[in-house]
């Protein structure tokens, strides 16, 4: 069963779908799994392969789309000056829609507010919520890991471990300068857009995102493509993995291809492997 939701993030509507099984019973409480795509990937295709994969072994699943993709509302921003409100406290202002822009920090608090809608489903037992990320929500997921107690598993795969910034480099401490003087306006230069991938991203924000992944508590279970072509997989889950194995269950695998064969012809091996391991530590 598949039933539409909207998730309420930081004053912005979300588009989600959440999966139940068919055969639960009035009253019962089920292990759930929170999915977090990559970069910009859509809930559509996480409706069409992990989700119903997940929901066939009897996990509620979440899938959503990030503020500002897809079937998501935009954040929206106003570049004018407020003004004073009027007797009912309301401002009437013209505002610009934040479209396909990555922001770590917003799509971070997506994930965040997604489990708080969570925890108030009936059919959800918030003692066993684990949480799969793949690509650029890989790190997503392991950060919400790190930081969020109610994370009792974790799945990332294919993805950077976040233990230092995503992108530490002049032109971050450029763009931070800029967006705080005003001088590109809310949106990033359509020109840092990524050759490969859809949208923009915020190179101010992706300078500050960063988490201490090695001192994550809960199971984990992380996987790379062998022949990873967008980034240097060897200096990210496997160092990730080499911190963890020694004090919590952990596991690391690497499957043939590059990145994008995780979804194809990867995708039932190393679904297969993620739903195992959420059925023996959920």
């Amino acid at each position: 069963m598949k039933r539409e939701v909207n998730v309420w993030s930081e004053g912005t509507k979300l588009s989600g779908d959440l999966f139940i099984p068919d055969d639960i019973k009035s009253g019962e409480k089920r292990p759930t799994i929170q999915l977090c795509h990559g970069w910009g990937g859509p809930k559509e295709h996480l409706n069409a392969t992990y989700a119903p994969f997940f929901l066939e072994a009897g996990f509620v699943c979440l899938t959503f789309d990030y503020r500002g993709w897809f079937t998501s509302d935009a954040r929206l921003v106003s570049e004018e000056v407020q003004g004073e409100p009027d007797e009912d406290g309301t401002l009437t202002l013209r505002v610009r829609p934040v479209r396909d822009v990555v922001d770590p920090f917003d799509q971070y608090h997506d994930i965040i507010n997604c489990l708080d809608f969570l925890v108030g489903e009936e059919c959800v037992d918030t003692n066993r919520i684990g949480i799969w990320g793949s690509s650029f929500g890989c790190g997503h997921a392991i950060y919400v890991a790190r930081t969020d107690a109610r994370i009792k598993c974790l799945v990332a795969q294919v993805g950077g471990a976040f233990q230092g910034p995503l992108i530490d480099s002049p032109l971050s401490t450029q763009r931070a300068t800029e967006k705080a003087r005003g001088e590109h306006g809310v949106l990033p230069p359509l020109n840092d857009g990524h050759e490969s991938l859809a949208g923009y991203p915020d190179y101010a924000k992706m300078a500050r995102y960063w988490t201490d992944a090695e001192k994550i508590n809960i199971p984990t279970l992380l996987m790379d493509q062998q022949d990873e072509d967008l980034f240097d997989r060897t200096v990210q889950l496997p160092v990730l993995y080499e911190k963890l194995k020694d004090k919590i269950p952990a596991s690391y695998h690497t499957f043939p291809g590059k990145h994008y064969d995780i979804y194809d012809k990867n995708f039932k091996a190393s679904a297969q492997m993620a739903r195992d391991w959420f059925v023996e530590h959920l």
